[in-house]
């Protein structure tokens, strides 16, 4: 039996990717308005999506779910770069260097995956991830490439929801304070972006702190800060969703699809659509975009086109996975 409230926070972050896409394509960061819009989400969305990733998680299928995320991975590392030369007239060729723009949430469920499915054997899981996050700051490599900042930046959450995301679920649902403790967060939340008007890069997780010009002791204390911060959001998530009862099922049911295709939207729309209106217009554009693109790939087509085509890869092993 599925969750509706799961199903339910599963809608709310990935309208927010959703809508964080937009607004960064259309408007941009550079706006003190569009700024702190896309610092709250990002503060967010991610950890939250990546938290419930791990939460359900089946050790069990790790085999199957890796070889289904390769499967779909592969294709559309063809299929972006390709549909974006239509209008560059240029094919981006670092294929396997770096995974192309949202395609890196692909790369990193396989590697939480297989990392989650040896760390969860250890004694201590969520600290030997937390310490895989810290130490890749250290790292001397480019840590864009291969999506390896954001692998082990937001390895956390997903370990975190993977040992206890069903405690801390039935926690917060059972809170009786949860609507004003979920507003709390977020205003502390948008005071810290405010105060700080902290750079996008820290949110994305994909650079080193050589990368991000800090020294080792400040990168880690921001990093950390970051982590309570988004911590502290994912309870906020849970909360509204709480919130909403059992709004937005269908959406939650197919966020794989929704997160996968809505890129071809963005950068379709992006092509064509230029926004010069005053900055909160431009918003509420940005917002009518999102709900409508949520509306259009939630249906259960888009959802079965994709358990299709992974069944190139899906159906030739399945003897591996399938025991």
């Amino acid at each position: 039996m599925r969750n509706h409230f799961l199903d339910t926070s599963k809608a709310l972050l990935i309208f927010l990717v959703v809508f964080g896409h937009f607004l960064e394509r259309m408007i941009g960061w550079n706006f003190p308005e569009s700024h702190t819009l896309l610092a709250v989400i990002y503060f967010v969305h991610m950890p939250a999506f990546i938290f419930i990733s791990g939460l359900l998680f089946k050790d069990k299928n790790y085999i199957k779910n890796i070889i289904f995320f390769t499967a779909l991975y592969i294709p559309f590392q063809f299929l972006f770069p390709a549909f974006d030369a239509l209008w560059t007239g240029h094919f981006n060729w670092t294929l396997l260097q770096r995974p192309y723009w949202i395609l890196w949430y692909l790369v990193a469920m396989i590697c939480w995956t297989l990392l989650t499915h040896y760390l969860i054997k250890t004694k201590y899981p969520v600290l030997i991830a937390v310490f895989l996050a810290m130490l890749i700051g250290f790292s001397p490599w480019n840590n864009y490439d291969y999506s390896l900042g954001r692998i082990f930046t937001f390895l956390p959450f997903f370990v975190v929801g993977q040992v206890y995301g069903q405690k801390i679920m039935q926690s917060i649902q059972q809170f009786r304070y949860a609507t004003a403790t979920a507003l709390l967060i977020f205003v502390t939340i948008l005071s810290v972006v405010v105060i700080t008007n902290i750079s996008p890069y820290w949110l994305y997780g994909s650079l080193s702190y050589q990368q991000l010009k800090v020294d080792w002791l400040q990168g880690s204390l921001i990093r950390l800060g970051i982590y309570i911060l988004s911590s502290l959001g994912i309870v906020a998530v849970f909360a509204i969703a709480h919130l909403l009862k059992n709004r937005f099922v269908q959406l939650g049911r197919n966020t794989l699809p929704v997160y996968l295709l809505h890129g071809f939207v963005v950068i379709g729309l992006s092509k064509y659509i230029y926004f010069h209106f005053h900055i909160a217009v431009n918003i509420v554009l940005c917002l009518l975009l999102s709900l409508l693109t949520c509306f259009v790939l939630q249906h259960a087509i888009f959802d079965r086109a994709l358990r299709k085509l992974s069944l190139w890869l899906m159906k030739p092993t399945e003897k591996i996975w399938d025991r």
